[in-house]
C-alpha cells in the first residue's frame, strides 16, 4: 500500500507547524508554492485517473496510480519551447509547472490489432507494440512532450544526424502549418530508448501530468 497520502498529509500539516523567528517573504512565497505542490499531489494520489509526475531536478518522470509507483523512467535532460517553424508562432509559453495537464494521448496512438500473428505464438511486446522514432503526448491545453527515441541515425553520424534533424524540422513545419494539432508549448524529453518505448507501451489513455517546479 502507497504512503504517499499520509506522507502528504503531514508535510502539508507541518508547513505551518514551525516556530521561531518569522519567516522572511522568500521563504513564505517557497513554502506556499511547496504547499500548493503538495496539495496538488495529494489530489492526484486520491483520483482515479493514471498519472505522470515529471521532476525535472530529479531527472525522472514516474507513472502513478491513486499514489502508487507504477513505472519510473530516466530523463536525461528536458527542453522548453514553442513550436516555431518559419518565424511563426502560436502562443506564448505562460506557466507550465506547477499546473495539473489533463487527457494526455499518445500521437500516434498505439497500433493494437495492425500485425496480424498467428494465436498459437502470442506477439513480443515489441510486436504489438512498435514505437515510432519519434512520438508526443498532447495534453488538453496545449501542451505537447515530446519524445525521441535513439534510432540508427545517431551512428550514422554528423549525416546520419542532419537528415533526421530535417525529418524532424519538416514534421514541424507540416504540423506549423495545420491548425491541428494546435500545441503552444512543447517539451523536448532526452531519454534512453528503452525508457522511451517503454513509456510509449505502458501509458493509459487521459493519463494527467504534473511537473515539479525547479527550486531557484
Amino acid at each position: 500500500m502507497s504512503t504517499l497520502l499520509p506522507t502528504l498529509a503531514l508535510l502539508a500539516a507541518g508547513l505551518g507547524a514551525s516556530t521561531g523567528p518569522a519567516p522572511q517573504p522568500a521563504e513564505l512565497r517557497h513554502l506556499a508554492a511547496q504547499n500548493d505542490l503538495l496539495a496538488k499531489e495529494l489530489a492526484l494520489a486520491k483520483g482515479k485517473e493514471f498519472y505522470l509526475l515529471a521532476d525535472p531536478a530529479g531527472k525522472t518522470l514516474k507513472l502513478l496510480y491513486r499514489g502508487a509507483l507504477l513505472q519510473q523512467y530516466k530523463v536525461d535532460g528536458i527542453e522548453v519551447g514553442v513550436p516555431q517553424v518559419a518565424f511563426r508562432s502560436r502562443v506564448e509559453p505562460g506557466t507550465w509547472e506547477g499546473r495539473v495537464w489533463e487527457n494526455g494521448a499518445l500521437d500516434p496512438p498505439r497500433a493494437l490489432d495492425r500485425i496480424e500473428i498467428p494465436a498459437v505464438v502470442p506477439p513480443t511486446p515489441e510486436e504489438k507494440y512498435p514505437v515510432p522514432p519519434r512520438y508526443h503526448i498532447r495534453f488538453a491545453g496545449g501542451l505537447s512532450i515530446e519524445v525521441r527515441t535513439p534510432g540508427p541515425e545517431a551512428r550514422r553520424g554528423f549525416w546520419g544526424r542532419m537528415a533526421a534533424s530535417l525529418a524532424a524540422w519538416w514534421d514541424d513545419a507540416k504540423a506549423a502549418a495545420s491548425s491541428s494539432p494546435t500545441d503552444t508549448l512543447r517539451l523536448h524529453l532526452s531519454m534512453p530508448k528503452q525508457d522511451a518505448e517503454s513509456l510509449y507501451r505502458a501509458l493509459p489513455p487521459e493519463t494527467k501530468l504534473l511537473v515539479v517546479p525547479q527550486t531557484p
